[in-house]
């Protein structure tokens, strides 16, 4: 699972998340705990993941504020 920092402004503020198993994506995001894209998954899976979002809503909020976009920019070079 990668989680991003928050994007997005005002209202439309939210943390990505993105899942991959081998072949198989899916990206979704907080604080509305759906997966906007997938491929790959079955529906099942993606209600778990779902699940998994809403669960751990929390814990994912926290690992996103640690993110730093900028110092992740700059390793890239």
């Amino acid at each position: 699972m990668l989680v991003s920092g928050l994007v997005g402004k005002g209202d439309n503020k939210r943390i990505c998340v993105y899942f991959s198993d081998k072949d198989k994506y899916a990206e979704g995001s907080i604080p509305d705990c759906k997966i906007t894209s997938s491929n790959g998954f079955t529906k099942e899976e993606i209600k778990e993941i779902e699940e998994y979002l809403s669960d751990n809503r929390d814990d994912i909020i926290e690992e996103a504020k640690k993110v730093n976009p900028l110092k992740s920019y700059t390793s890239r070079k």
